[in-house]
């Protein structure tokens, strides 16, 4: 059976689904893709409220992820606001590190991307792409398994419909009914906090520096978008959460001043906001049979660093990459989950020190802790090449990827 005539099955049509589907269908690969949503990008700004600016959710992405997708045609021209400057402290603590473009020789160490724009753009080229199916809104569960094929049924418009494809690619979220479907395990870490997310109004202009600020309840991150609309990530203690439930816009917009201090000016203006439990969720195989996971379904991770999205645009990309390699689909996901190991082991840890270690103990610990998070802060921000070394990993620029056109 030749690459033109494989079928592939992916499930989820967000960002991580799309992309793979379009990267499939790239490598000759016919494509069915499932999502669940009723029109394409009702996920991307999902409780945001209608049309204006600050209601709209975004997407931080790493330089690597930008130029992955860049390079495959996937990337929304004129897309995003483009990230100049780092600026990572502790607040009420010495100590803070700066990351900038300049040291890494690019253009953007980031990009901030509304999920509207880039989603939306995906969207669009699967619904062109002649390879691809796109079945909205659908379900697919699976019936059967091997290393050669799977069964999936597909239920859509109250109609089921059986198909027997090469590969199945589960990209449908932490909550992945596939995964399920599977019987694949997962182990959960829950770190008794929320986010909220939310887009606010500043009184100064961004001029691209993204703000990654360590509070008594985890990390605070503001993001630019428009010259001074920042997105914001804010890490709260679950036990209080009720309180932040309640809260008017006017409290909200004193919270996060408290906690981000005046740098940016004052606060004047806060969309909607969305609150989200954190945990750490990793699935205990990645591959089952010709089955694979992607994305949340694999790994899902607290949000101190944004690394959850580009860790997944990276198993997208080498997928892919392994599939065009070898010619049988069992071959290529032994090479794809052995390749990938080391990064997502390697992100996994330290998204999960960082999300603990810089939580303020309550304990008589605390001086000496606080001494030594401020010392390695000192130490990022003085010693260039632990910095810079740091800052390249962090941005993607040294993670290993095979290329989608079968070279290294």
């Amino acid at each position: 059976m030749g690459a033109s005539d494989k079928l592939a099955v992916v499930v989820g049509g967000g960002i991580t689904g799309s992309a793979q589907a379009l990267l499939l269908a790239q490598i000759g690969y016919r494509v069915i893709l499932v999502d669940a949503a009723t029109t394409p990008d009702s996920k991307a700004n999902a409780g945001a409220g209608a049309g204006h600016s600050l209601a709209l959710r975004t997407v931080a992405m790493s330089c690597r992820s930008q130029q992955l997708l860049h390079s495959a045609g996937l990337w929304p021209v004129d897309a995003g606001c483009p990230i100049h400057r780092v600026l990572v402290n502790d607040k009420g603590r010495f100590g803070s590190v700066r990351f900038d473009r300049h040291d890494y020789s690019v253009a953007a160490l980031g990009w901030v991307v509304r999920n509207q724009q880039l989603e939306g753009h995906l969207n669009r080229l699967t619904a062109e792409a002649p390879a691809i199916e796109v079945i909205r809104p659908a379900t697919a569960t699976v019936h059967r398994v091997n290393a050669d094929q799977v069964e999936v049924v597909i239920e859509h418009d109250k109609r089921q419909r059986e198909v027997t494809a090469q590969l199945l690619v589960a990209a449908d979220g932490t909550h992945s009914a596939i995964r399920t479907r599977l019987g694949i395990e997962t182990q959960v870490t829950d770190y008794e906090q929320h986010a909220l997310v939310a887009n606010v109004i500043c009184q100064r202009e961004h001029h691209h520096i993204a703000y990654e600020r360590f509070t008594d309840t985890g990390p605070l991150a503001l993001l630019p978008l428009d010259k001074n609309m920042m997105a914001v990530v804010c890490t709260l203690d679950s036990a209080r959460i009720e309180t932040f439930r309640q809260a008017s816009n006017e409290q909200l917009l004193d919270e996060l001043q408290q906690r981000f201090g005046g740098r940016l000016g004052r606060f004047q203006e806060i969309g909607p906001s969305a609150l989200f439990p954190l945990s750490l969720v990793r699935a205990k195989m990645q591959v089952q049979g010709c089955a694979v996971l992607i994305g949340n379904a694999s790994v899902t991770l607290h949000p101190v660093a944004g690394q959850g999205l580009n860790l997944a645009l990276r198993d997208v990309f080498e997928l892919a990459a392994q599939l065009n390699r070898h010619a049988v689909v069992n071959d290529a996901l032994t090479s794809f989950t052995r390749a990938r190991k080391p990064d997502q082991q390697f992100v996994v840890r330290q998204t999960d020190a960082l999300a603990r270690w810089f939580r303020r103990p309550v304990s008589g610990l605390q001086l000496p802790v606080s001494a030594a998070r401020a010392t390695s802060m000192l130490m990022l921000d003085t010693i260039p090449a632990l910095r810079n070394r740091f800052g390249r990993r962090n941005a993607g620029l040294d993670i290993p990827l095979s290329a989608v056109n079968g070279g290294d």
